[in-house]
């Protein structure tokens, strides 16, 4: 049976693995055990991106091609709490994005309690396209079963929950590559608890592996369980970081990875990987 992994992905500058206990964790896991890397984006790339899956202070209008959603009843309205502690431990990982400020999905799932009024097939899964594969992403209840996930006119994606209730955001690597998962919850990176841009980064899912965000990241080694909420329960109403305009949407982004361990999978050697991370120094010895 195929074990569950995780990864947390590094910013373009990496340290070295004694700076690994300074530096903003970014993971995997591996059956019970995850890798992190340590690293920053620039300044300036992440003051030209706006929050993924809610609004910023610069740019807060709704887009033109979308339509006027109805409003929602108050006792309708749901967000996310910060629940129960889940070990999930990490470590540290050196990779970096193909194309760093560009996602090649970028999905807003809207939840709340409303019994779901379908614009389209309702699904409990969705398949994202990503280079040389795709990656099938699914939203699980707490004994794993997918809800269902429905299509709005807007282009986004519907979820209809219950407070209290767990759920997991899942992602399945069909592909060839590596992906990186940057995700958010009412607006707020499940990782740092900031809000979300593009420019953080994310979970690492490899070919073949299934990746589970259980919560948000309250260290190396735990999260705390996504549990829907009434909106003034909600994390992102209770941290200085949040911001309630944003309680209700999910939002995901996914990049492809330059992982060398991908030319396993793609048989497609290269004599100059100079793209790939860096190595020692100098020659190390064969393995016996």
């Amino acid at each position: 049976m195929r074990a569950l992994s995780k990864i947390l992905l590094a910013g373009l500058l990496l340290a070295l693995a004694a700076c690994v206990s300074s530096r903003p964790p970014v993971e995997e896991v591996v059956t019970m055990h995850q890798e992190t890397i340590p690293g920053n984006w620039p300044r300036e790339a992440v003051d030209r991106l706006v929050p993924l899956g809610g609004q910023s202070a610069a740019a807060s209008q709704p887009r033109r091609s979308e339509p006027a959603r109805p409003p929602i009843a108050e006792h309708d309205r749901l967000g996310t709490r910060w629940g129960e502690e889940i070990r999930s431990p990490i470590r540290f990982v050196r990779l970096v994005r193909f194309w760093p400020d560009r996602p090649e999905v970028q999905v807003t799932i809207r939840y709340d309690g409303r019994r779901s009024a379908a614009m389209g097939p309702v699904s409990t899964s969705r398949s994202l396209a990503v280079s040389d594969g795709a990656v099938e992403f699914s939203v699980l209840n707490a004994r794993g079963r997918p809800l269902q996930l429905t299509p709005t006119t807007g282009g986004d994606l519907r979820l209809q929950g219950r407070s209290g209730d767990l759920y997991r955001l899942a992602f399945a690597n069909r592909g060839r590559r590596t992906v990186e998962v940057v995700a958010t919850v009412d607006g707020l990176d499940v990782l740092n608890g900031r809000p979300g841009t593009i420019a953080n980064r994310g979970y690492v899912v490899r070919p073949g592996d299934m990746l589970v965000i259980e919560g948000f990241r309250r260290s190396e080694d735990e999260v705390a369980a996504f549990r829907f909420s009434a909106p003034e329960d909600a994390y992102a109403a209770n941290t200085p970081q949040g911001d309630p305009r944003n309680i209700g949407v999910i939002g995901v982004a996914l990049f492809t990875l330059d992982d060398p361990a991908n030319e396993i999978v793609a048989a497609s050697p290269r004599p100059f990987p100079a793209d790939a991370p860096r190595g020692p120094r100098f020659a190390p010895p064969p393995t016996p």
